[in-house]
């Protein structure tokens, strides 16, 4: 069942996986017990309620049978739930309802080992080497996120195969390229153990919670340094700064911030990177005849422009 395939005052009934539930009351007066929760078809996300709720919860990461309808809130699709029951193991494949990314993943590694194999320091050849040896199919897979960007499997090959992309773009004469393309292959590595993706929903690992992707990643390039004769401890201490600081600020989560042209690029290709698959999730939204995006809460609770302009109508129809 996918839910892009019923609109609003439809009736359904199929198997969902639950992201998130929480058991909360209503406002009237007595106050009555609800469900809030999230749900997923893989591809699409939809808050649900169960209304006048008792008995049992729904688990998380879990696949339930649903009889609802699909109503709308403040604008949003929202699922009300008449019926549910825990789905039963046979009724379903897990892995039907973890959302994939768009783009071929072989083509995506085949892009990155490309730009791998210009790297000309041997250190830095032999960190890539003894980490992609062990952890190429967890890099592959993982996602980036569990909302917003790259939230599903394969997001982080792609968000990291953009910000390399995005380094090669900014970076200067003065840049040390091999130093700041490792970076940017590595700066997210952690990611691999931050997430779960074995369930029916991608979830956060206890690691992850407790560590962070930043600490995780620095700790394994750490673990593969022994296996490379050829990295200095200066050479490797740069490129921990790259990890430690891409988050840019304290405050955003990097336990230092940039201090070298190399930090510095990174954290924007980072940054650069995100914003844009923001922007190009937004206007892919955007129903054909509208010039302009609904509200981006993650960029500035902005609306984007995506209209065709009319100097680049003109020029087109004058070729």
């Amino acid at each position: 069942m996918k839910l892009s395939n019923y609109s609003t005052g439809q009736q359904l009934s199929g198997h969902l996986a639950v992201k998130k539930c929480n058991i909360r009351q209503t406002n009237q007066t007595p106050q009555k017990d609800y469900l809030d929760m999230l749900i997923t078809d893989g591809e699409t996300d939809i808050v649900a309620r169960v209304w006048d709720h008792s008995g049992p919860v729904p688990q998380v990461n879990s696949v339930i049978h649903v009889t609802a309808t699909i109503n709308q809130y403040r604008g949003d699709n929202q699922l009300n739930i008449s019926e549910w029951r825990q789905a039963n193991q046979g009724e379903y494949n897990p892995k039907n309802f973890l959302p994939v990314c768009p783009h071929d993943l072989e083509k995506l590694w085949g892009q990155l080992r490309e730009v791998m194999a210009k790297i000309m320091d041997l250190g830095l050849v032999q960190i890539l080497s003894s980490v992609f040896s062990k952890h190429y199919k967890q890099f592959q897979e993982a996602p980036a996120a569990l909302y917003h960007h790259g939230a599903y499997l394969g997001g982080l090959l792609e968000h990291t195969c953009g910000v390399v992309e995005q380094c090669l773009r900014l970076a200067t004469e003065e840049t040390d390229i091999n130093l700041l393309i490792t970076g940017a292959i590595l700066h997210d590595i952690g990611k691999i153990f931050d997430y779960d993706w074995s369930g029916c929903v991608i979830t956060m690992t206890d690691a992850g919670q407790l560590l962070g992707h930043i600490s995780q990643g620095m700790m394994l390039i750490n673990s593969h340094a022994v296996n490379c004769p050829d990295l200095s401890t200066e050479r490797l201490n740069l490129l921990l700064h790259l990890i430690a600081s891409h988050h840019g600020k304290l405050e955003w989560g990097s336990p230092v911030e940039p201090s070298t042209r190399e930090a510095i690029l990174l954290h924007n290709a980072d940054m650069l990177d995100v914003q844009l698959w923001k922007l190009a999730q937004a206007q892919a939204k955007t129903p054909t005849g509208e010039k302009w995006t609904e509200k981006v809460w993650e960029l500035n609770n902005k609306r984007f422009w995506v209209g065709v302009s009319e100097t680049t109508t003109k020029e087109a129809g004058n070729k």
